[in-house]
């Protein structure tokens, strides 16, 4: 039991330490359910609005104290307190772990790299970043020999355990699928939703990338890159469905459904959520007589259904995963299945700068890879900071001749990378 594998380590006089980067929302819970895991140190937060770091951690109910250089680090955890930093690498002397808490694929690339070159295992929430160059940093970090991993908590995490259970159970995998927590408006932006996102004490840019869909996109790509399966449909279908529903929508078109194949990633809107499901085949008739005396139905489908996901409060399990046995919770398996592109939110005009995830110029869409290569879209998660070479109507997917991306960037000189071991058959 990993509770009692960590207390006995506290009973030891030893600790894992911890140190998270974001302190926004996830960030934050992250911070709270660490304070209070035995055998766990909250050694750090890194943090570029030092405001937010000091609330998070008063709000765990810790000391702490800002600090610049490693050797000020030394002595605030002598002093049994947290480390608040601007700069990373003040922190990393005195962690085993690190969380990535941002949610942005730039931010997330430099807090990746900073990481692998000091061989630190990396848990991470930045879903973004993940469908960008997930492959990418699984390979590194295997390289390694250090833990790369995707947070549990979240959808794809929750999801992948679900899979990984239901086919060492010898099911078919039909679909694997979460509820959308928000409407969805491809128009919206922080300005529209800036009320709401006030109401929740979230971010306007977050809250618009969750209303706009491509928070889901890029959640339900990662998912498909650590598990095989794919989308049906560019965007997935995405049907008003509720729990009874399941076993109606999400099977092969053949028994009235709505897929044209099994194997694939999808969203409902309805009260699926906050929960994740999985639509499995039985490929047996004994299998199915055991399911039916279990109640799960007369089969050949059945839905496995989590009726909850606890996003930032889950993510310490991984954590103690992690560091104690070396497990990945979840992470790419090879080339990619799905990406995450860019669309027009609105005409573009030429020259125009793109403000990137949960702004005003693009959202995402998942997009089978093969696809995706053949028509040279862009990744989402690549545009911020880009600029339009020519008009781009609203709707229309972004092709590498429609924008000029930044490559000073590292999230794009990191996907540079990935598209090459993939086109070398590196990463396949």
């Amino acid at each position: 039991m990993i509770l009692d594998r960590l207390a006995a380590l506290e009973r030891e006089g030893a600790s894992v330490r911890v140190a998270v980067v974001g302190a926004g929302q996830m960030g934050s819970g992250v911070v709270r359910q660490l304070a209070r895991l035995p055998g766990v140190r909250l050694v750090g937060v890194c943090e570029r609005v030092m405001e937010r770091a000091v609330e998070a951690v008063a709000a765990a109910g810790l000391a702490a104290e800002s600090v610049r250089t490693s050797e000020e680090v030394r002595k605030v955890l002598a002093d049994r307190r947290v480390a608040l930093a601007h700069d990373l690498s003040s922190l990393l002397g005195e962690v085993d772990v690190l969380v990535d808490a941002t949610g942005e694929p730039e931010a997330g690339a430099r807090i990746a790299m900073v990481a692998l070159q000091h061989r630190k295992t990396l848990v991470t929430m930045n879903v973004e970043l993940e469908a960008t160059v997930g492959p990418l940093l699984a390979y590194l970090w295997r390289a390694s020999g250090a833990v790369y991993t995707v947070g549990l908590g979240d959808e794809p995490a929750v999801l992948c355990e679900m899979v990984d259970f239901a086919r060492a159970l010898g099911f078919e995998v039909i679909c694997a699928g979460k509820g959308k927590n928000n409407r969805l408006d491809r128009a919206a932006t922080p300005a529209s939703v800036e009320a709401e996102a006030a109401r929740w004490g979230m971010n306007p840019r977050m809250l618009a990338a969750f209303v706009d869909g491509t928070k889901t996109m890029a959640e339900m790509a990662a998912l498909a890159n650590a598990t095989g399966l794919t989308v049906d449909r560019t965007g997935m279908h995405g049907p008003v469905a509720n729990r009874d529903d399941l076993l109606r929508v999400f099977v092969p078109e053949a028994d009235g459904g709505i897929l044209s194949r099994p194997g694939v990633v999808e969203y409902a809107i309805g009260d699926v959520a906050p929960g994740v499901f999985v639509v499995v085949r039985a490929r047996d008739e004994r299998t199915r007589e055991d399911l039916h005396y279990l109640r799960m139905g007369p089969g050949p489908y059945y839905a496995l259904h989590r009726p909850f996901h606890l996003a930032s409060l889950e993510v310490p399990v991984s954590v103690a995963r992690a560091a104690l046995d070396g497990e990945v919770t979840m992470q790419a398996r090879g080339a990619p299945a799905v990406e995450c592109v860019a669309v027009a939110k609105r005409d573009l005009a030429a020259g125009e700068q793109l403000d990137g995830i949960g702004g005003e110029t693009v959202y995402g869409l998942a997009e089978e890879a093969g696809r995706a290569r053949a028509a040279r879209a862009v990744p989402v998660g690549l545009v911020a900071g880009a600029r339009t070479r020519r008009e781009v109507p609203k709707g229309q997917t972004l092709t590498e001749e429609d924008v000029q991306l930044d490559e000073g960037s590292v999230v794009v000189q990191l996907r540079r990378l990935q598209d090459a071991l993939v086109a070398a058959g590196v990463l396949s």
